[in-house]
């Protein structure tokens, strides 16, 4: 036989191939896509040309992708009807769990129920909310799969700052009726007598009405009042944001969350009184600009449940200056300075639930019982790995808090040291404490005075008021502290301790079953 050379040119080769079909880049990515449900189309075109050297398209790999889920999940419209189910299974095997399903008649199909809302507070989470602050942050994201709607959350935090996922809702939006069903059920099953717990939010009109509704009652509902002692605080991230709207100053924005954030009535008053005049400055630049400069117009505040029918407030471009815009915004809802009893903790913001929403945010698009499975593992992962990460410490009897607060302890008694206490107390211990000014330089340096008193039943004050907003010692009470021989850890709240902490996570969190 002869054996030739070949002498045919093939051009080049296909960039697609009919094989690769989406049945078969769905069996080929799913372990993949299971294993990490925030895999993007994109990253699957990837894999496919990495492979096999041939490319498929967008929307190839998007059809693969909810091939998989429906593979791993059911269908969309199968996970409405296995949700309640699979919450039932949930709460017999974790007992003290709670689920609520809120269903309304099919008109299109009579002796049909079509499912509008559904609730759930695992067991462990609820002993777990015992040991931690009395402080919920409530927020609500939007679900981006199939079919629409929304997951409301409540979320805790523990003595290391850590969540601690509480409640969940899907719901059909954010409106007052949801977030009233929402609430209700957080107060009955997870908050139950515990009092003075406090809710921080933003200021959207549904949870403002949803709220008042709860603590006060609606008679045109005809609902009565179920949660009289709850305190509500407003978000200060929201807030800025609400503020760049009016004035569209980004340093004037900081400026108000450091007004909000700030602590003495004193420094309170100097800034507004800064922001005053900066605010009104700003407006008259801008009214002074040509019409067509001006981008978008300021947007007011609206109105809160509690205005009166008589009060008329301004509109965005009447509004002049800083005080105006807030001035019938009660100052317990917003700046710290004025948070009656301390309810926040010094928490001004809802980031935890806005990082809980982050970490959901690869799962939004999945059928329900996805979502839930997803819940239910990554809840089960905290509890685990923060159990162990404290448990360590507790036969140390040197560390009495857990790591947030040790450290915050040392970075305050390092600047006690250069505080001076002078006793003033005849019978009660109460101090005069000199501490140096911030911006002080060279040999003379402004003495800044502090009066602090501790008192017999382990309890503080101080002018600061930081000792009463944040339920630990200041440096100046750690001052008078030391000065007088009394350990500074009895003014931390227990909530901070160490055993607050182990016993926060340490419920245990079943599955499924087999």
């Amino acid at each position: 036989s002869v054996v030739t050379k070949h002498t045919c040119f093939l051009p080049g080769v296909q960039k697609y191939h009919r094989n690769i079909t989406c049945a078969f880049v769905a069996s080929e990515m799913y372990a993949h896509v299971i294993d990490n449900l925030t895999y993007e189309p994109r990253s699957i075109i990837r894999h496919i040309e990495e492979t096999y050297k041939y490319t498929i398209s967008y929307a190839k790999a998007w059809r693969a992708k909810q091939k998989i889920i429906e593979m791993r999940f059911g269908t969309y419209e199968a996970s409405y009807d296995n949700l309640p189910r699979l919450l039932g299974v949930i709460e017999e095997r974790n007992p003290g769990s709670s689920y609520e399903v809120k269903k309304f008649p099919s008109i299109e199909h009579p002796g049909k129920s079509v499912l509008q809302r559904a609730f759930l507070a695992l067991h462990a989470c609820k002993m777990a909310f015992v040991n931690c602050r009395p402080v919920l942050c409530i927020d609500g994201t939007f679900l981006t799969g199939k079919y629409r709607g929304q997951i409301l959350t409540a979320i805790g935090v523990d003595g290391n700052n850590q969540v601690l996922p509480l409640a969940f809702a899907f719901v059909e939006s954010e409106n007052t009726d949801s977030w009233y069903w929402f609430l209700k059920l957080v107060k009955t099953k997870v908050v139950g007598m515990r009092p003075n717990v406090c809710l921080i939010h933003d200021r959207h009109a549904g949870i403002l009405r949803a709220i008042g509704e709860l603590q006060f009652g609606s008679m045109e509902r005809g609902y009565p009042g179920v949660w009289e002692d709850v305190q509500s605080r407003w978000c200060m991230r929201h807030m800025g944001a609400n503020f760049f709207k009016q004035f569209k100053n980004k340093e004037l924005m900081n400026m108000f969350k450091r007004l909000c954030n700030q602590n003495q009535e004193k420094k309170f008053n100097e800034l507004w009184k800064r922001l005053d005049e900066l605010t009104a400055k700003c407006s008259d630049q801008r009214a002074a600009a040509p019409s067509t400069a001006v981008a978008d117009p300021p947007q007011a505040l609206g109105p809160l449940p509690t205005d009166s029918p008589t009060l008329v407030r301004r509109t965005g471009v009447e509004i002049r200056k800083f005080s105006q815009w807030i001035l019938h915004e009660p100052k317990e809802k917003w700046a710290k300075a004025y948070d009656t009893g301390g309810a926040r903790y010094g928490i001004m913001t809802t980031n935890l639930a806005e990082v809980y929403n982050w970490v959901m945010r690869g799962v939004r698009g999945l059928p329900l019982v996805g979502i839930v499975e997803f819940i239910l593992h990554g809840t089960c992962r905290y509890f685990r790995d923060r159990f162990q990460a404290v448990l360590p410490s507790m036969p140390n009897n040197s560390i009495l808090f857990g790591a947030f607060m040790q450290k915050k302890l040392e970075e305050l008694r390092k600047k006690a040291m250069k505080h001076r206490a002078l006793v003033q107390g005849t019978q009660q211990h109460r101090f005069e404490i000199l501490c140096q000014d911030k911006a002080g330089r060279g040999i003379y340096r402004k003495r800044v005075k502090q009066e602090c008193v501790l008192k017999a039943d382990g309890t503080c004050h101080c002018s600061c008021a930081k000792p009463k907003l944040l339920h630990r010692p200041c440096t100046h009470v750690i001052a008078a502290a030391a000065e007088c021989g009394i350990p500074d850890a009895v003014y931390v709240s227990q909530y901070f301790s160490k055993q607050a902490i182990y016993h926060t996570w340490s419920g245990e969190i079943y599955g499924f079953g087999i």
